[in-house]
């Protein structure tokens, strides 16, 4: 039986990261004047050429030469684009759209913090043209093509289509790589430290399990996603978070009391009497410390790495467990070694499961009381290059042969699957392009082809 045991969520943000509110940034962000315009465009030339901006760099400090901010909306100089300077409209508006209610939502809806399944994104998009939203009528999602001609992007799927890291020809991987300048497996948006009940740095995002399959191929591992509550498979080169358990009470420690979340006295683990498991109290450890394993200079490279923000691969997870069990010569780490990826129940629908063989489920819904579609923490309110309230997740992307191309009728799995069962979806949170069954829950957003800067502006940059 679900339960709320009434667990406080905050975030402490990092005195380094200055939040701006939308108000503020737009006030601080108009467009550039025209002949500022023109040495910026000037400038993009000559020192750019062909309009591919540094990957190397965190953040690219070159976005205003391809990027302009004019209010509500961002004019791609490059692509000829129109974007939402909001990255997550679809929570602030809905477009008369209802909100998603309970583990079974019925499609269309939005959930309250702008996540929704595929159907419900087109259902959005039309909503927002019907509406004539900023004057135009022709939003649409951003288009991924089936093939990407960077060698950057290496992986083929087993319908010719391009996949994993380095994608750029996609709109969101244009974004990400060529105009703010991010590298894989880097975030566009570090969530800084918080607090969930008792405990600390929780990551709205996917965590690890040990199980096989998770609903899909049993070549895929189960995962638990703390942004929406749902369970599924991702595969071993995907990047997600560890969460290490211990099954059953560390002895020693004091007896339980009650049913709900107990910090040991070390403050450095709790007990789950429900699941019946112990948690490592730091929910994000391999931040701040990686037992060993190396930082991540590529997504591949090194073996075994771990990302600046603390998402491993599969293997990386299974090696981060296996040191902590080596820990202190063989003692373990905090004096444990049986140390684990918590399992997960494939057979459990995508949303609502927290059954005793999923912990992560039972920590998700009756011990933080969250309903399905809640994140478990939201990521910092500010700017990435002259976009708002950007998630560091995965964005819903429809099939298109260029940027500039409507979206197909079918998805990656071709013209043969009409309507797609599978759509593309591109990741801030590590630079990923993918597939995602279309009930899964990715963040929208939008962008019309055009140019939404005025006439004269629009006339200048033409050329470009």
């Amino acid at each position: 039986m679900k339960r709320s045991q009434g667990i406080e969520m905050r975030t402490v943000m990092d005195a380094s990261v200055e939040a701006k509110s939308p108000q503020e940034y737009l006030r601080e962000n108009r467009p550039i004047s025209r002949p500022l315009a023109w040495l910026f465009l000037c400038a993009y030339v000559a020192c750019i050429g062909s309009a591919r901006l540094s990957a190397q760099a965190p953040v690219s400090d070159l976005w205003p030469l391809v990027l302009i901010p004019n209010g509500e909306t961002v004019y791609d100089v490059v692509n000829h684009v129109t974007w939402l300077t909001d990255a997550n409209l679809p929570a602030r508006q809905t477009f008369g759209l209802p909100l998603c209610v309970g583990n079974t939502p019925v499609a269309p809806c939005v959930n309250g913090s702008g996540i929704m399944d595929y159907p419900s994104a087109t259902a959005w998009i039309l909503a927002m043209n019907n509406a004539n939203y900023q004057g135009h009528s022709n939003w649409q999602l951003p288009t991924t093509p089936s093939t990407d001609p960077s060698a950057s992007c290496p992986g083929t799927g087993a319908n010719g289509n391009s996949f994993g890291f380095g994608c750029d020809a996609n709109a969101l991987g244009y974004l990400y790589y060529k105009a703010l300048g991010f590298h894989p497996p880097n975030t566009a948006v570090p969530i800084p430290a918080n607090r969930v009940g008792p405990f600390r740095n929780f990551q709205p995002d996917h965590y690890w399990s040990s199980s096989p399959g998770g609903g899909m191929s049993n070549n895929n591992i189960a995962n638990f996603d703390f942004v929406d509550g749902s369970q599924g498979g991702g595969t071993a080169g995907d990047f997600h978070y560890v969460l290490p358990m211990i099954q059953g009470k560390i002895p020693g420690t004091p007896p339980a009391s009650g049913m709900g979340l107990q910090v040991n006295p070390d403050g450095q683990t709790v007990y789950d009497p429900m699941a019946g498991v112990t948690w490592l109290a730091d929910a994000n450890l391999a931040a701040s410390d990686t037992l060993g394993l190396p930082r991540c200079q590529t997504p591949t490279t090194p073996m075994n790495c771990v990302a600046q923000e603390g998402s491993m691969p599969d293997s990386s997870a299974g090696q981060f467990i296996i040191n902590m069990n080596a820990y202190d010569h063989g003692a373990g780490y905090l004096g444990q070694t049986n140390w684990q990826l918590p399992p997960v129940n494939a057979t459990c629908p995508t949303l609502g499961c927290h059954d005793m063989n999923n912990p992560m489920g039972i920590l998700f819904y009756i011990q933080f009381g969250l309903s399905a579609g809640t994140p478990v923490v939201e990521p910092p309110d500010i700017a990435v290059g002259p976009f708002l309230h950007l998630w560091p997740y995965s964005y819903w992307s429809c099939q298109g042969l260029t940027i500039q191309s409507a979206c197909e009728a079918y998805g990656p799995n071709g013209p043969s699957v009409i309507p797609p069962t599978f759509e593309w979806g591109f990741s801030f949170g590590d630079g990923y392009l993918g597939t995602s069954a279309v009930p899964a829950n990715l963040f929208v957003t939008a962008y019309y082809v055009g140019c939404g800067l005025p006439e004269l502006w629009c006339s200048l940059l033409s050329g470009f």
